[in-house]
């Protein structure tokens, strides 16, 4: 490539210096055939001024008769004079027709220098056209090059960026894996614990057990006591209005809440005690990880709201319960565990319940956490299924007893 670029530029230098060689022969030739010309109208000029003396002596020696010798002297004169002038002038044609015949050679040598120009012009044409596409080629390979370049440094800028972003997420990653050891850490503490408590657990719960059956049966004696003041039919009849409203209430609100949650489940029951538990899926309260209630949740709660007035005397308790997952790192700033985050969507419950219009002494906000799950966790499914809040009716004065026979809802 670099040869055919020397041949390339030694050709074009031979056709310059052809090409200059054959304008400095054409000025030559030009600069001759002007002498020769400026020497034949000096011949024709002195030609004709023989011409004009030999004219005037011929007057002369007509006018002058008498003076026949100094003419005849002067005519001889003039006639050597005439005759060298021939002379001259028959050597300048001479020289003349030598400078013609030069000429001719030159025009011949011209033509030739003409006709080998202009086949060096083509060349050189030739070589231009073939300049020009090499030129173009290498404007393309430069404005590729340059495209490339840009690419380049753009190529940097994102693998600078992406280092920073790998030393930034190994970082994190360092962070979150001695958070992992910390949470593992805590989480067999955890587990400890936890054994500790279930076998303080089923202790309390047998003593429950013995203390639920002493409330039951206080709340008959108080029940029995109370009906004993009132004629039979009419508590009977107030027992049965109450309860039908009761009924009604949570037969409409378990309708609401299974189209709301697509349950299949029982979301409404009755405890043999006489609890009525709500249970409240989070999907149609919280969003996953979150205890602000949205429109859709407020919602939920008003229907809630709603069933609520036919249980004036209750006390109501709101309890959150999650699944056994820990808290994703990007929340527990705000949630350090289960247990903040059951609490706090409980007391957010709470709230909306207050503002519908809720005595806020009759309402309490309780979380669990993970500790009383509802099935055993081997999916999402199940865990879905334990994320939940559970709204408890607590009666809170025993002015009536319920006969045996009512069915439980």
């Amino acid at each position: 490539m670099a040869r055919r670029g020397w041949l390339s530029t030694i050709l074009i230098i031979l056709l310059v210096l052809a090409t200059i060689a054959g304008v400095y022969f054409y000025r030559s030739l030009n600069e001759d055939l002007a002498q020769i010309d400026s020497a034949r109208e000096e011949a024709l000029s002195e030609v004709d001024r023989l011409q004009a003396e030999l004219s005037r002596a011929r007057q002369r020696l007509a006018q002058r008769s008498t003076s026949a010798d100094r003419l005849e002297a002067q005519l001889n004169e003039a006639q050597q004079s005439l005759a060298n002038s021939s002379a001259e002038l028959e050597a300048s044609l001479s020289q003349i027709e030598t400078l013609e015949d030069r000429i001719d050679d030159l025009e011949a040598e011209l033509s030739a220098s003409q006709a080998l120009a202009s086949e060096r012009g083509d060349q050189l044409a030739h070589s231009q056209t073939r300049i020009d596409e090499l030129n173009e080629q290498l404007a393309q390979r430069e404005a590729r090059i340059t495209e490339l370049l840009a690419s380049r440094e753009e190529l940097d800028v994102s693998l600078a960026t992406a280092r920073e972003e790998q030393i930034r997420t190994r970082a994190q990653a360092d962070e979150l894996s001695e958070e992992l050891k910390a949470a593992r850490a805590a989480l067999d503490q955890a587990r400890n614990q936890l054994a500790q408590k279930e076998s303080t657990l089923e202790q309390v719960a047998e003593e429950r057990q013995s203390v639920a059956e002493q409330y039951r049966e206080a709340r008959e004696q108080l029940a029995l006591q109370q009906a004993r003041s009132l004629s039979a039919s009419e508590t009977i009849e107030a027992l049965e209005a109450r309860l039908q409203r009761e009924r009604t209430a949570m037969d409409n609100l378990q309708t609401q809440l299974q189209e709301l949650s697509n349950e299949k489940q029982t979301l409404v029951s009755r405890l043999e005690d006489g609890t009525t538990v709500i249970k409240l899926p989070e999907r149609i309260v919280f969003d996953s990880g979150s205890a602000y209630i949205g429109k859709p949740g407020r919602e939920t709660l008003q229907l809630l709201a709603t069933a609520l007035e036919s249980f004036p005397d209750h006390l109501i308790s709101v309890q959150g319960h999650t699944d056994s997952r820990p808290i994703s790192p990007r929340l527990q700033s705000r949630y350090p565990t289960n247990w903040e985050l059951s609490a706090a969507r409980a007391a957010s419950a709470v709230r909306v319940l207050r503002d519908t219009g809720i005595a806020p002494d009759r309402m309490q906000a309780a979380g669990y956490a993970d500790t009383r799950p509802l099935v055993e966790e081997t999916d999402a499914a199940s865990r879905r299924m334990n994320r939940r809040i559970e709204v408890l009716l607590y009666p809170d004065r025993f002015n009536i007893k319920a006969p045996a026979n009512i069915t439980a809802y």
